[in-house]
């Protein structure tokens, strides 16, 4: 049975801001199975859940700042608890973690986010961190993501490894993800040539065909593709990545 893929619609954010349930229905049409949220598109969660079922899509994850998951957890919680979403992210570190900071700025974000995650737990759902690429910092040799993997709780914070991210950052998305095997349920597919900009997912050189390989193993069960950045209308640039990732997979 091949992996789902999802769509992260930030992907669509300035489409979703202007017919949020219009570009569900597209997300749909493409052959796209489930979405991961940046935002609800103003809706009640049973007004979303029943779009969702009505077109047949999933919803893989949802992603939440790290404010207000800080501040606003139970609202969060309940919300995604009626949506039927079982993993909330956090996207990013707070800002100033990603500016300025030291080891144990990131020791102390890791304990925040096992306190949230556990919470998150007792209410039966998943919290997770997505990276970006600076997390491939170094601290005496370890990456900073490495340092908030290790000093968070493996079973309240899993790992939203960005496939992409850790590519542009120069590291070998297929030996990262394997090294974190069983802790990255989702991962985050996007593209980028090497040493340059962000294309569309199939047109970089991300070793798709890898990392489909060894997602297997390594536990994925959801790939979802996110594009930022696009070389033709955003919709197209995600139609296009679904059919590259699926072509991978198809083999």
């Amino acid at each position: 049975m091949s992996i789902p893929i999802g769509l992260q619609l930030y992907s669509l954010r300035e489409a979703a801001a202007q017919d949020f349930i219009g570009v569900l229905k597209t997300v749909a049409a493409m052959g796209y199975e489930g979405v991961e949220f940046a935002g609800y598109g103003g809706l009640q969660a049973s007004e979303l859940k029943t779009i969702l079922g009505d077109l047949g899509l999933k919803a893989v994850g949802s992603h939440v700042g790290f404010q207000q998951l800080d501040q606003e957890l139970n609202q969060v919680v309940d919300y995604n608890l009626e949506l039927g979403n079982h993993y909330i992210i956090c996207p990013a570190p707070p800002r100033e973690l990603i500016a300025e900071s030291t080891v144990d700025d990131w020791r102390a974000f890791a304990e925040k986010m096992t306190e949230i995650g556990m919470k998150v737990k007792e209410q039966g759902l998943q919290l997770g961190y997505h990276n970006h690429a600076w997390e491939f910092k170094t601290f005496d040799g370890e990456y900073v993501l490495d340092i908030l993997y290790a000093n968070t709780d493996g079973d309240s914070v899993i790992a939203e490894i960005d496939l992409g991210w850790t590519f542009h950052a120069g590291v070998d998305p297929v030996a990262y993800m394997q090294k974190h095997q069983d802790r990255c349920p989702l991962v985050h597919v996007k593209d980028f040539k090497r040493g340059g900009p962000q294309t569309e997912v199939g047109t970089g050189d991300i070793d798709l065909a890898g990392i489909v390989a060894a997602a297997p193993e390594v536990g994925i069960q959801w790939f979802i593709i996110e594009t930022e950045e696009y070389n033709m209308d955003p919709k197209d640039s995600v139609r296009v990545g679904l059919e590259n990732l699926k072509a991978v997979i198809q083999g």
